[in-house]
């Protein structure tokens, strides 16, 4: 993947068809929406980007915008952090590594582990630093799809992770499109690579992404298509009946009528992406803030704060008293399974 620093336009050259052959049709796609959110004439079937309409030849914003055809890792980390991480880091570049959970019962009833996204977010809402956020939603049937919310209320009904895709970038867009000034973002590693080739693009290209203030990347080895919906809804009768999912220690966790069932990932892998077995990036080393389980105790989560506005972000939560600390974070988990993705 080119790191080298992105250069509008080769339009003539580089349009859907390349985009097609190098990312789509070569099973590198992470369905994240950029090229879907920002071209009105590609739409997802099932997981997959395609033209709707005649293919403009003369165009080739999707090929540009797409991470998959490169990304400038270093450009974007001098611009987001003020320096390059150093050699041979596991987990990229982070100016502190700590565990909390939120003091908040309302969010804590929803939220995944310690709810540490939520009451950021949500802190940030009430205090006026962001007037939208860009989550991941999902339906009775636990279909993910991106969602905008500007309320603290509207984020809280929205917590919990979702283990099949949701393209977030869409959700961007329909941000910038409301008018909204002051956005946050929280998504998967390759949510967060999108953002990033998005604000490298010189002006008119960026379309607006200066206004995305802060992401929140979550810690992540892969995510699920659809068919994982289907195969849960056989194992408990019916998908709707679903109170929670998560992973732990190699298993999916599923949360149903009170019962939990526990099924080896080994099993549902049929189920992954197919773009997340390119993808090097588990924790999210792009983002202002990267959030997971791995490497705290039960009920928090490990928190990365890796930029300024990350920094700034964290002490708004322990100051507003929508955060606590937890025991030391044991970055070597962190560090192990970020080798295990790289080196798959």
């Amino acid at each position: 993947m080119s790191t080298e620093n992105i250069l509008l336009p080769t339009f003539l050259e580089c349009g859907f068809e390349k985009l097609n052959d190098e990312v789509i049709s070569a099973g590198r796609c992470t369905s994240c929406g950029l090229c879907v959110g920002f071209c009105p004439k590609i739409e997802f079937k099932g997981d997959i980007p395609e033209f709707v309409e005649e293919y403009d030849t003369v165009c080739g914003v999707c090929y540009t915008f797409c991470p998959r055809t490169s990304l400038p890792i270093g450009k974007i980390e001098k611009s987001v952090f003020g320096e390059e991480r150093e050699a041979g880091s596991l987990v990229g570049f982070f100016k502190e590594c700590i565990t909390a959970k939120t003091t908040k019962e309302e969010i804590l009833e929803k939220a995944q582990d310690g709810g540490v996204v939520t009451a950021l977010f949500a802190a940030a809402l009430e205090e006026g630093i962001l007037d939208g956020v860009v989550v991941a939603g999902a339906d009775e049937d636990w279909n993910p799809a991106p969602l905008v919310v500007t309320t603290k209320e509207d984020l809280i009904k929205a917590a919990g992770t979702k283990y099949t895709k949701s393209a977030n970038i869409i959700g961007v867009k329909e941000a910038i499109d409301s008018g909204l000034k002051n956005i946050g973002v929280c998504g998967t590693p390759c949510h967060i690579q999108a953002i990033r080739k998005l604000q490298t693009l010189e002006e008119p290209y960026g379309l607006g992404s200066e206004r995305i203030k802060v992401t929140i990347g979550l810690f992540c080895m892969e995510s699920f298509g659809a068919g994982l919906l289907d195969f849960v809804g056989k194992q408990v009768g019916d998908v709707k009946d679903v109170d929670k999912f998560d992973i732990k220690k190699g298993d999916l966790l599923i949360s149903a009528k009170g019962e939990e069932r526990k099924i080896p990932l080994k099993d549902v892998s049929d189920y992954a992406m197919q773009g997340c077995s390119v993808c090097k990036d588990f924790s999210a080393e792009l983002a202002d803030i990267s959030v997971g389980s791995v490497g705290s105790a039960a009920g928090y989560s490990t928190v990365l704060v890796r930029s300024g506005i990350g920094e700034e972000l964290i002490k708004l939560g322990f100051d507003r008293g929508y955060l606590e600390k937890g025991e030391d974070a044991k970055i070597e988990a962190v560090k192990k399974l970020s080798e295990k993705k790289s080196s798959r």
